[in-house]
């Protein structure tokens, strides 16, 4: 009989999100970066089915999505959690709880989400697609949680509403630890020209953040480490 394994997540706490552009990442890119990065836990948008392999065979427990267009979501973690979606009706938001045997006896709660773009067409569809979204989002972050994290594509760099909305009721990781960058741009080549990859977080600190250039993605990978407050501190 084999021992009984032991489960935990890491201090920090290693989260990685990725837009992976609708299949055009290349999978061996995206494997590479999962090897390199070695995170705990993983929320992937636009996962496309050959994306998805790769993350089939990563971690303890998943919840993909995949699809061809951008609606394709992901989510995949080292260890033992309870995942399930949060219901909204477009690009439904993935998300991860552990208990707080886990991570230094606090239950932690994981979200990947993917706003509607702006720019979309209809732009009245895409208008209040947003706002059904960032209203929803603000009721899951009122909700008691020790720690959360909300990471993913927002589609809004900070100077725009939903980013303020959204950091009103937590704290911009990067930006706090000084190592916010832009994550997007137009095309795979192109340089990167706005910030619009997130960690949104309430009841922890972000310690580092990085971003890594995937082959074929307009996007750049945002990997953050995610350590507990002080318990004096975490529901201030």
């Amino acid at each position: 009989m084999e021992p009984e394994r032991s489960y935990a997540l890491t201090m920090p706490l290693r989260i990685l999100t990725a837009n992976l552009y609708t299949g055009r990442v290349k999978p061996a890119s995206f494997a590479a970066l999962l090897h390199d990065a070695a995170p705990d836990v993983v929320a992937v948008q636009e996962l496309a089915p050959s994306q998805a392999e790769v993350l089939g065979n990563w971690g303890v427990c998943r919840l993909l999505d995949p699809d061809d267009e951008t609606t394709g979501m992901g989510l995949a973690v080292q260890v033992p959690a309870q995942l399930d979606r949060l219901g909204f009706p477009y690009r439904n938001p993935v998300r991860a709880r552990f208990d707080g045997v886990a991570w230094g006896l606090r239950d932690v709660e994981v979200i990947g989400a993917h706003i509607a773009n702006p720019i979309s067409r209809p732009f009245a569809v895409s208008r209040l697609r947003r706002r059904e979204e960032a209203a929803a989002l603000e009721a899951v972050l009122t909700e008691p949680r020790s720690t959360r994290v909300l990471v993913g594509d927002f589609n809004s760099s900070p100077a725009w509403p939903l980013y303020r909305r959204i950091a009103a009721l937590s704290v911009d990781g990067p930006a706090a630890a000084g190592t916010a960058v832009r994550t997007w741009g137009y095309f795979p080549r192109s340089p990167a020209l706005l910030r619009i990859d997130h960690a949104f977080i309430q009841g922890a600190r972000c310690v580092s953040s990085r971003t890594v250039k995937l082959d074929g993605g307009d996007h750049r990978a945002l990997v953050v480490d995610v350590e507990p407050l002080p318990v004096e501190s975490a529901g201030s």
